[in-house]
Parts: C-alpha cells; sequence; structure tokens
C-alpha cells in the first residue's frame, strides 16, 4: 500500500483542499501515481479545485452498494483525470446520494456511503503511491479512514479564532487515535498509525513568532507554513488545478509534506 496523507481544515476557508489538490499534483510531477478523493459531503468539491467539474467519469454515485476493498487501478481508470491525477468526488448535489438508500444529499455521514468509504480507500491506496484525502471536520468521517492515513495534516489560518478552531480540530484528531488506539484497532492494522497530527499554517504573512507560539500551544509539529500565493489566482483563472505551473507558496508546502511523508514511510 503508498502512502496516504488526509488533510483537514480547521476551520472555512483556510485552503485545505488547495493544498490536497497541489500534493497530489506535485506527487504526479515526481512520477509517482497519486489520486485524490474528496471525503467532505456537505460542501466538497474537489473535482472543481482540479477543474473537473464538466468532465466524464464516476463520482462516488458510481460506487453505491460497494462491498469488499475496490480494484484501485479499475476504479482510477473509471474517474476523471487532471495532470496525471484521478479525481473521486462527489461531483455536488445528488452526486453524493448513494442509489437505493433514500436518504438526502449531506444528510448526516451514516448508511451505505460511510461503510463502503474505507474499502474505497484501501483500494485506492493499494494501488497508487500517494493517496490524497480531502476530509471535512467530520468524526464520523475521519474514525472510518484513520486506520489507513500515514499522516494527518490540519490545516489552520493565522488569525486567533482560526488558531482556536484548530485547538478543538487538533484535540478532535487526537481522541480519534487515541480511541483506535486503546480499543486495540491500531496496532492490528498498522502500528505505524500516526501518533499525533501535523500542522500547515496559512496567512498572508506567518512571523516566527506564531510558528513556535503554535507548536508551544497545540503542541504538535508545525510541518509548513504557506504565505499569499498569487499564482493561485491565475492558475484557477485559467482552469489549472493548483500546483500544475510548479511554482509559488503552496508548491513550496506541497514538495516540503511530499518529502516528510516519504522520509518518515522509509524510517518506518
Amino acid at each position: 500500500m503508498g502512502n496516504v496523507i488526509a488533510f483537514i481544515p480547521a476551520s472555512g476557508g483556510v485552503g485545505s483542499s488547495t493544498l490536497a489538490a497541489a500534493v497530489a499534483v506535485r506527487a504526479a510531477a515526481a512520477g509517482r501515481s497519486s489520486v485524490a478523493v474528496d471525503l467532505d459531503r456537505l460542501s466538497g468539491r474537489l473535482d472543481v479545485v482540479f477543474g473537473l467539474e464538466q468532465e466524464p467519469g464516476w463520482r462516488w454515485s458510481e460506487l453505491a452498494g460497494v462491498a469488499g476493498v475496490v480494484d484501485g487501478g479499475g476504479l482510477a481508470s473509471e474517474l476523471p483525470v487532471a495532470c496525471g491525477v484521478p479525481v473521486l468526488s462527489g461531483g455536488g448535489g445528488a452526486g453524493w446520494v448513494a442509489r437505493g438508500s433514500g436518504g438526502a444529499s449531506g444528510a448526516g455521514t451514516d448508511g451505505p456511503w460511510l461503510e463502503t468509504l474505507p474499502d474505497v480507500v484501501a483500494g485506492l491506496a493499494d494501488a497508487h503511491d500517494v493517496t490524497v484525502l480531502d476530509l471535512p471536520r467530520d468524526v464520523a468521517v475521519l474514525s472510518s479512514v484513520s486506520l489507513l492515513v500515514d499522516a494527518l495534516v490540519v490545516v489552520a489560518g493565522v488569525q486567533v479564532p482560526q488558531l482556536a478552531a484548530a485547538s478543538g480540530v487538533v484535540s478532535g484528531v487526537r481522541q480519534v487515535l487515541a480511541g483506535l488506539r486503546d480499543a486495540g484497532l491500531a496496532w492490528e492494522h498498522d502500528p505505524l498509525l500516526p501518533i499525533e497530527p501535523w500542522v500547515v499554517l496559512r496567512g498572508n504573512r506567518v512571523e516566527p513568532d506564531l510558528e513556535d507560539l503554535v507548536m508551544d500551544e497545540l503542541d504538535v509539529p508545525l510541518v509548513a507554513t504557506v504565505g499569499d500565493d498569487r499564482r493561485l489566482a491565475g492558475e484557477v483563472a485559467d482552469g489549472l488545478p493548483p500546483g500544475v505551473r510548479g511554482r509559488g507558496e503552496v508548491v513550496r508546502a506541497a514538495d516540503e509534506l511530499l518529502v516528510r511523508i516519504t522520509t518518515q514511510a522509509v524510517a518506518a
């Protein structure tokens, strides 16, 4: 199984999906097979981030009723692709509804979709070097994939309310991981389950004093910072995924994350 890296926004508007997409794009550019998976049922539109919203291909709705670990290579061949990255998203609206579930789009995370999720992620991870997960702030979703994840990245803003939100999300992630370990599930599946989440700070200016304060207060590794990146606006306007031009703050942070997760895997 390849590396699985999951991104969780500490609050809205911090660019977690953008960074997730950039990591997948940069992995592909480095010659590693990668896939991006949207797990936000309420507001996730990773296909839009990649510029694929009008492209044909499977979305989550085509995976209703899946039982058992999927053929990740076969599934990837059915997905829309941008810059060498297959993207599994909900497509918005009815795209999230599992056929025959009788549920409404975004009506909670219980039911068939949540049960299917780990088998889909496991299959894709088995067929790719890097699997990038774009998670919501939802304990049920996080719990369902935690055993498969090598790194959990909390993306936080630098304003006081955003940092307060980051503290709550980091605490929640720790509780989920501790619960799995206490139940013995972590060691049964993978003794290398992440012990701590990583944090990425994103803001117009990230001062060294703030970096130190975040590490002290949250007691987590601060693995990257992302300053203002004007190139992103141009990429979006041109319909290009983040990171495709290989320059800018987001690209630098994405490369740092890829090096870190690769080094972690080699050390393990």
